[in-house]
């Protein structure tokens, strides 16, 4: 018979020995890719490329794939004591990397303000004067020129085509780029007002669509998010453009609407009161009529309609006692003179 494990019997730990420490990685990350990266034809290979981004003013992760024009942007979101458990592994790293697909269109603008404003130039010659490799990269493999034409004026001699920045053709570009954006964000129900709101409760469509609806609020989130994307002297044309205010303006303009709305209600609220009260009067009577308790008669529906005043009170005739009292009264003090202060 085995003998039994007591606490005596267990094995002691080593003084001598060095403390086991927790194993952690660094070196791993945590990765959501888009399907057409992973599901594209042949074995083409995942890079990292950088290119310059006009919205944060310097260059940016790109992943892009071996022989294809598929471009997407690497997105990081990183937050302050977080950690990932992978397995039986503690991985210090714990930012979250993200694919998302961009238009190469919009990092080309920079590239054509810069160097296409005054004079059409070849996308070849934009790409000569600058001194990374990058930009010619990015110009003549990931953006098409039929894109460019949405932006640019274009004018071919021979095998060559030549470019020229066009402000309006952007500009309108960009106005029904924001206004896609502005679809997306009505079909996903995302609240763009400038108050906070919670998502638990549910409203009804009534109040959703006279209250929440803000096709101004929709309209400025939406260039922001293409402006992310641009200059931010490009991106301030846009908002004069759309004809956007700013967002002081939009905070005063919202608290004159809501005061506005509390005072409807308030007036509503008061008129069903008052209409309560009418309704309440009616069937009083009627209930009363239909009770049988009263004369059918006319003299006693007028008497009901038509209350009658009260007589006036006539003055008592005083007896000849109380005249006696009265006039023996007459020229003495009050006992309450006495307790006067002098």
């Amino acid at each position: 018979m085995s003998k039994k494990t007591t606490r005596s019997t267990k094995p002691k730990p080593n003084p001598d020995a060095a403390p086991q420490k927790p194993v952690v990685y660094a070196a791993k990350k945590v990765f959501y890719i888009s399907d057409n990266l992973l599901h594209a034809d042949g074995e083409q290979r995942m890079c990292l490329e950088r290119f310059y981004h006009p919205g944060k003013g310097r260059p940016a992760l790109f992943v892009t794939r071996q022989d294809s024009s598929t471009l997407m942007e690497l997105l990081e979101y990183a937050e302050p004591r977080r950690s990932w458990l992978l397995n039986s592994e503690v991985c210090s790293n714990g930012r979250i990397y993200m694919t998302t697909p961009i238009d190469a269109t919009l990092l080309a603008l920079h590239h054509l303000r810069k160097h296409c404003s005054k004079r059409a130039m070849s996308l070849d010659s934009i790409s000569a004067d600058g001194t990374d490799d990058s930009t010619n990269r990015l110009l003549t493999r990931f953006v098409s020129s039929a894109s460019l034409k949405c932006v640019a004026d274009v004018k071919s001699s021979g095998d060559l085509i030549f470019y020229k920045y066009n402000a309006d053709r952007t500009l309108a570009w960009l106005a029904l780029k924001t206004r896609q954006v502005v679809s997306v964000l009505k079909a996903k129900q995302v609240h763009c007002g400038l108050g906070a709101k919670s998502q638990n409760y549910v409203r009804s469509e009534k109040l959703v669509t006279e209250n929440d609806v803000n096709e101004m609020d929709y309209m400025r989130v939406a260039c922001d998010y293409v402006g992310r994307y641009l200059d931010a002297d490009l991106h301030e044309e846009l908002t004069r453009y759309l004809h956007i205010p700013s967002e002081i303006q939009a905070m005063v303009e919202e608290k004159n609407a809501a005061q506005k709305r509390k005072s409807q209600q308030g007036q509503q609220s008061a008129n069903s009161k008052k209409m309560k009260l009418t309704n309440d009067d009616v069937d009083a009577a009627t209930q009363l009529r239909n009770s049988r308790l009263l004369d059918d008669s006319d003299d006693a529906k007028e008497s009901i309609a038509l209350p009658t005043t009260p007589a006036p009170l006539k003055e008592r005739t005083m007896s000849a006692k109380e005249k006696a009292l009265a006039k023996g009264a007459k020229g003495s003090k009050s006992i309450a003179s006495f307790f006067k202060a002098k």
